[in-house]
């Protein structure tokens, strides 16, 4: 009797072990062939882009839908923005340092530093032409692409591109020039722009170039760009403060403007006048008191064209009153400073 039910105990076990595998998912003869190939096809750059001496690549994806030249494109714009951002790692700085500058003309003012701010952001960024999209693979869902950059020809083409750039700066400085210093800065300025030029060149050259260094301005270009930088801090400037609100916080608007480098002339001849009212309106809110100065103003130089004309509000805020009119003042400095770069760049020409 124990021996029959053994024998159907086994019987069962082995009839449940076989229903298991009876049951078990089954992967296609097709699946499998569609697995091994997809294995085989993947090109290897997918995953690890090439090493080449002299090139930098960036591999990217798009979702693949319906529209394959569209998954395409997408996926080589994130290639290129993939092989810009590699070569980004090893380059550090700022954009608005410049060293040789500074090491020519010491502490740069507040206006310097407006004026060239104010250039650069004119001034488009550089494209790299050489990024080209080599390879482009479909799987699945996902387009890939793989981007290319011929380090050694865009190095080249940039480097001949500064040259250029820089002989224009030492003729655009050939030129003769007399008068005022504002007549003189009309005749130099546009120096300003080829230099701010030359340094976006310089950052790509620092970016794809195989040395990674930012090339240095020589001391002939050094000297050009302190000598225009000098004229702005030369500049004499008249401030006419044209009601009551204005001449209630001229003191402080004065005082802010001159530590940002501007020269204050009250008397004899000026290259700029600078025509202000305003309207004060403090006001006391949960402790906090907020002052605003609602200004406008008139920029003209000594011919009385007017170069720029605006009206902004300015704020201060702080615990004490006091505190908060000294913060408006400095606020309408900084208005009238940036607007004054502005139309030196723009308008003196």
């Amino acid at each position: 009797m124990k021996t029959s039910l053994k024998l159907l105990g086994s019987i069962f076990i082995i009839s449940s072990l076989a229903a298991c595998v009876a049951n078990a998912p089954k992967q296609s003869s097709d699946s499998r062939r569609a697995d091994n190939q997809a294995s085989l096809d993947t090109p290897d750059w997918v995953n690890n882009p090439p090493q080449r001496t002299g090139f930098a690549y960036g591999i990217g994806s798009g979702d693949l839908w319906d529209d394959k030249a569209d998954a395409a494109k997408r996926a080589g714009d994130a290639a290129r923005v993939n092989l810009v951002s590699q070569l980004r790692v090893t380059v550090t700085g700022d954009f608005s340092s410049r060293v040789q500058e500074r090491k020519t003309t010491g502490k740069q003012t507040e206006l310097v530093r407006t004026v060239q701010n104010t250039i650069r952001s004119k001034v488009p960024t550089v494209e790299l032409d050489e990024v080209k999209v080599t390879e482009t693979f479909f799987e699945n869902k996902f387009a890939y692409a793989l981007a290319e950059l011929d380090r050694v020809k865009a190095a080249s083409r940039l480097r001949a591109q500064i040259v250029d750039l820089e002989e224009q700066v030492v003729m655009v400085n050939a030129k003769p020039r007399s008068g005022t210093t504002l007549q003189k800065l009309r005749v130099v300025l546009p120096a300003l722009t080829l230099f701010a030029q030359r340094d976006r060149l310089a950052d790509q050259l620092a970016l794809v170039g195989t040395q990674r260094q930012k090339p240095a301005l020589n001391d002939e270009l050094q000297r050009i760009e302190s000598d225009i930088y000098t004229l702005f801090n030369q500049l004499q400037v008249r401030i006419s403060m044209t009601d009551a609100g204005a001449q209630e916080i001229a003191a402080g608007v004065i005082e802010a403007l001159t530590e940002q480098g501007v020269r204050i002339n009250d008397r004899g001849i000026y290259d700029l006048m600078i025509q202000v009212s305003a309207t004060l309106r403090p006001v006391e809110k949960n402790g906090t008191h907020f002052v605003f100065a609602d200004s406008r103003v008139t920029i003209k130089d000594a011919n009385d064209r007017i170069l720029s004309t605006f009206s902004k509000q300015a704020k201060g805020a702080s615990g004490y009153a006091s505190l908060a009119k000294v913060k408006a003042e400095k606020s309408v400095a900084r208005l009238l400073a940036n607007e004054l770069a502005t139309a030196l760049v723009d308008r003196i020409d």
